[in-house]
């Protein structure tokens, strides 16, 4: 078995805006761009098992000035950049292996942080939090009806007052976008990314893009960031100006993109992540058919075999660490001590 790694420094050189039939997350442009975002490493794990060649897309986070142990992560940001096309059955013999061969690599990491919707037995789990998904094989028509009647009135109020949503991936609407998450970011007291980590992503995966605004007249009022596969709409990120939240404008923008996907004959419409407890889930729940779990693993990486002793390993530090002229002097005692 065999294990090879490489940092990702620059993307691949054939670079175009990628298509709908790729994989956005694990592509080594958004992995740069998220890795310089949240100060990372992006990583290629080479791994040999089972007779299979596989390309493990990871991050390694430096630990703070140097001292400690790094830490090597499967699934930043999202478990969708750790994502790979494997069973689940062999998943946790593939983690297994893998945990003994990344010993043997000079990483410094004592830990994987692992994010993925794979279960692993017997190890815990330190996520709560779900995708909520919404099937489209049910058509809008039928949803509208299984909807309370306050829950149509409120979607049908909301379009009678003016609202309208434009879909789109331009650069127009991808600054409305940001100025209303940037307000959603300080309402909820969460960090938000930087411009140029969407522009940068706008600029390598545009058609892989899809944004939604809503105005009142002109003015940008709440929006979602999403990306596309040819039977997935996956939201990322959304915006809001609570200004308007009483308007009900938010549950109107997510039946809107709902009747979009359904047109764009999108199987699925990934409403994204949230905690069981939240009140984000709450509100999506009221959409989504069923939900899957995102799990959160922290293991530990097995310590590097090594012949040397602990006692050889303290004395060859203090020969390093040593004016010359005293190890010059303690030479024949040390010797005779230590080896």
């Amino acid at each position: 078995m065999a294990i090879r790694i490489k940092e990702l420094n620059k993307p691949a050189e054939k670079t175009p805006s990628l298509g709908l039939n790729e994989k956005v997350f694990t592509s080594s442009a958004f992995r740069l761009a998220l890795a310089t975002e949240y100060k990372l490493q992006a990583l290629d794990i080479e791994f040999d098992f089972q007779s299979q060649s596989l390309l493990i897309p990871a991050f390694l986070k430096s630990s703070k000035f140097g001292l400690g142990a790094n830490t090597l992560i499967i699934g930043a940001g999202f478990d969708k950049t750790g994502d790979l096309n494997f069973p689940d059955e062999a998943y946790s013999d593939f983690i297994s292996q893998l945990l003994k061969e990344l010993s043997g690599l000079d990483l410094k990491s004592e830990h994987l942080e692992l994010r993925t919707t794979h279960y692993l037995p017997c190890v815990l789990d330190h996520s709560d939090k779900v995708e909520l998904i919404v099937d489209l094989s049910k058509t809008c028509e039928q949803r509208l009806k299984d909807f309370s009647k306050s829950t149509r009135r409120n979607i049908r109020q909301t379009l009678e007052q003016g609202y309208n949503f434009k879909f789109g991936n331009d650069l127009t609407l991808l600054q409305d976008f940001y100025q209303l998450y940037l307000k959603q970011m300080h309402e909820v007291g969460s960090l938000p990314h930087s411009w140029n980590f969407f522009e940068k992503i706008h600029t390598d995966h545009q058609n892989s893009i899809s944004l939604c605004v809503g105005y009142f007249a002109d003015t940008p009022v709440v929006a979602a960031f999403g990306f596309l596969t040819q039977q997935e709409l996956y939201g990322a990120w959304m915006g809001l100006d609570s200004a308007y939240k009483k308007d009900n404008v938010f549950l109107t923008m997510l039946w809107s993109i709902i009747e979009y996907c359904e047109q764009s004959g999108k199987a699925t419409y990934n409403l994204g992540r949230s905690s069981v407890d939240s009140s984000a889930y709450a509100f999506k729940r009221r959409f989504a058919d069923y939900t899957r779990p995102i799990h959160y693993y922290q293991l530990a990486i097995p310590p590097a075999k090594t012949s040397r002793s602990a006692v050889y390993n303290s004395a060859s530090w203090l020969i390093r660490n040593s004016p010359p002229f005293v190890m010059n002097t303690l030479s024949r005692h040390l010797l005779h001590k230590f080896y």
